[in-house]
């Protein structure tokens, strides 16, 4: 099976962060990649994976206190992003939708 290119939209008001985007998502991609045998979003609850999200933001904390100069702090934020990733992918296999494509544009902003 061919990889597939997924192209992003970068809005200017994020551009100055576009080389930390892509190192984030092809981190993610990454881990997703070589953890994907075990198929979190159909063997796992969703509180199930909140759980384990809540690990990874703990073994993040530690890591900062421990040495956040050291890569595998980057990681571990790459790892609970990926958890709340397959949180969305199990709801959306559950039948939860967004709605209309652009629903996104016109969420609530908090405080606005």
């Amino acid at each position: 099976m061919s990889d597939k290119v997924l192209l992003l939209h970068i809005p200017a008001s994020l551009e100055k962060y576009s080389e930390h985007l892509t190192w984030f998502f092809d981190g993610m991609m990454h881990k997703l990649d070589i953890n994907s045998h075990k198929d979190t979003p159909t063997t796992k609850d969703i509180p199930g994976i909140i759980e384990d999200l809540r690990e990874e933001v703990v073994e993040f904390e530690e890591q900062l206190a421990r040495n956040k100069f050291d890569e595998n702090t980057l990681v571990e934020l790459m790892d609970a992003a990926n958890f709340a990733f397959l949180a969305y992918v199990a709801l959306r296999m559950q039948g939860v939708e967004h709605g209309k494509r652009n629903a996104l544009n016109n969420a609530h902003v908090e405080g606005s």
